[in-house]
């Protein structure tokens, strides 16, 4: 009698070559699938391999329909008993399925992975994410709150049980409603550090930003509109964004990676302006208390030009045109938010990244190109 069957299925928009990597990767697995299955969202060249394996089998979508109705229909098409879905720039120990299968095989368990790390190089933001980015269970055996959605291997019951995404109308953080929906159902999540994945898409500065923030705007946003006061605005941003800044900061201190500090300031820019153009557009906060942001972070770098001009040149290129003299605002209502400034000008960090920094920073671009992702032009709609 034969034994299960096993779909590996992945995922590409405008990025075959980490696709045709990955099916060529997978004739080392230890387990082979039985079926390779490669959703083409869309891209602009429609995919395809010189020499494809026979089991190969590409369904392509005309038009981009973003990476949920993707998943959606690559993991609903498979012809497996067991659904290996990996995301085409993850990349897994030839064991990884051999280490998983048996817990996926157990019936109470919906969803099983493994350790998951950022590999991507050595340049600042691989560093970073290295440290702060997609990093999970990465020595715990057993029970989880969370599998990510890189490389997850569920039984076709499992998942035609839960409904698949047929309920999920966002365009990111799907694994966490398919967590989410399996435990509601009863399911345990397992996962087993043995079986090793990681990621190894190099991305820029801006595009990280943009990836982070579009995980989690939407509720930050949310949450926002249910404060009236535009001091209890700011108080709320402090406490969302800048608290755990701070602890990133003295992370960042102790590896001794002073260029960490400015892609935190980059990010929390981005994300402040982006939430306080939210709130204006809805008339809970007005004008002023985002010029009075504009002018604190102006202040913040007043006699360091050059940082100030990359910091305003990587905002731009992320939709938020900043001016050496802003309108004015009110700038006194964001003074404890900006409590740690001292600590970065006292302390030197931003002489030091004005005088040596930003030509790290450009010599880092310089150093290798980027990976194409869809974030670089992420929207923040809401």
């Amino acid at each position: 009698m034969p034994g299960p069957t096993i779909s590996l299925i992945t995922y590409t928009f405008n990025d075959a070559e980490f696709a045709e990597e990955l099916i060529q990767q997978a004739q080392s697995f230890t387990v082979q699938p039985d079926e390779i299955v490669v959703v083409d969202d869309g891209s602009d060249i429609p995919f395809s391999m010189p020499d494809p394996p026979d089991n190969l089998r590409i369904i392509r979508f005309e038009e981009n329909k973003g990476i949920t109705r993707a998943k959606g229909a690559g993991i609903s098409a498979a012809a497996g008993d067991f659904i290996f879905s990996m995301d085409c720039d993850t990349r897994v120990d030839a064991d990884w399925l051999e280490r998983a299968l048996p817990h996926a095989n157990v019936p109470e368990i919906g969803l099983t992975g493994g350790a998951l790390s950022y590999r991507s190089g050595n340049d600042l933001v691989s560093r970073y994410l290295m440290h702060f980015g997609d990093n999970h269970n990465q020595s715990h055996t057993g029970a989880v709150d969370f599998i990510p959605g890189n490389a997850f291997l569920i039984r076709r019951d499992t998942w035609e049980h839960a409904g698949g995404f047929t309920a999920y109308d966002e365009t990111n953080c799907q694994d966490h409603y398919l967590s989410h929906r399996l435990k509601r159902l009863g399911y345990t999540l397992y996962s087993d550090a043995r079986a090793k994945a990681w990621q190894q898409r190099r991305i820029s500065r801006t595009t990280m930003c943009n990836r982070v923030w579009k995980w989690c705007h939407k509720p930050v946003k949310m949450q926002a509109l249910e404060v009236h006061a535009p001091e209890d605005v700011v108080q709320y941003l402090f406490g969302t964004l800048v608290a755990p800044m701070i602890d990133r900061f003295q992370d960042a201190n102790t590896l001794g990676e002073p260029l960490f500090y400015y892609l935190e300031l980059l990010y929390l820019a981005h994300a402040v302006f982006d939430a306080l153009e939210y709130l204006v557009q809805r008339g809970r906060v007005n004008d002023s208390l985002r010029n009075g942001f504009h002018s604190a972070l102006v202040d913040l770098f007043a006699g360091y030009p050059k940082a100030w001009g990359m910091l305003r040149a990587d905002l731009f290129a992320m939709g938020h045109e900043l001016f050496s003299f802003p309108k004015a605002g009110s700038g006194n209502s964001w003074r404890d938010f900006f409590l740690f400034s001292h600590m970065l000008r006292e302390g030197g960090l931003l002489q030091w990244l004005d005088t040596q920094g930003v030509s790290q920073l450009i010599r880092d671009e310089m150093e290798g190109g980027f990976d194409f992702s869809s974030y670089a032009k992420a929207s923040f709609a809401v």
